[in-house]
């Protein structure tokens, strides 16, 4: 569901001029550069402010989608679309992670953190069974248990991944932000105008 559903994107205008007519002609400056090419030169403003819960926040042209960009959307230059409510480019599933797959993301690196303490302490008790009947020696139950001393090995080192990543996550939906979000504009420093009581931030995400 992460990888195969479609995460936000945002169509592109296939119209020139782009919708936003009524702001062409207006005198050049340096906040206002565009051009449609084999048509007479145009400007456009490159960014507008839109009121979003008393917060002024500055919507972008997207010059390859040829529109401005909805609140919390971002152009990726992998995917080359711009997706809404932009939270980062997964290259572990070959997949932007969106307004759309979100919580299918989350869920994702959960049940992978969950999975990895389970075979964790599982092996561990496969190990301690066999140190009982090998008179409390850990070396002889780990000879015999090869399988379990590979798999505490492997997921004491990739739980931290994806255990990191999801109290991240846990942190990020609890607070309204994406990690776009979080990086480029340090929400835990200023107001975050999408942010509401925990409660209502889980419920806009999984529900």
């Amino acid at each position: 569901m992460t990888s195969a559903r479609d995460p936000g994107i945002v169509p592109r205008n296939t119209r020139a001029p782009p919708p936003e007519a009524d702001e062409r002609n207006l005198p050049a400056t340096p906040s206002m550069e565009w051009s449609v090419g084999g048509t007479p030169r145009m400007r456009f403003r490159r960014t507008k402010d839109v009121n979003v819960n008393g917060v002024t926040v500055k919507l972008k042209f997207c010059e390859t989608c040829l529109r401005y960009r909805p609140p919390r959307s971002s152009h990726c230059s992998i995917c080359n679309n711009c997706v809404q409510k932009f939270d980062h480019h997964c290259p572990w599933v070959g997949q932007c992670i969106g307004l759309r797959n979100y919580r299918y993301f989350f869920l994702f690196i959960a049940t992978s953190t969950f999975l990895c303490i389970s075979v964790l302490i599982f092996s561990w008790l496969n190990v301690h069974g066999e140190m009982q009947d090998n008179g409390g020696s850990i070396w002889k139950a780990l000879r015999k248990e090869v399988y379990s001393f590979v798999l505490i090995i492997y997921t004491s080192i990739v739980v931290w991944f994806v255990g990191g990543l999801t109290v991240l996550h846990l942190y990020l939906i609890s607070t309204n932000q994406t990690t776009y979000e979080n990086f480029r504009y340090n929400y835990d420093k200023k107001d975050n105008p999408y942010r509401k009581s925990i409660t209502k931030n889980f419920a806009e995400v999984f529900f």
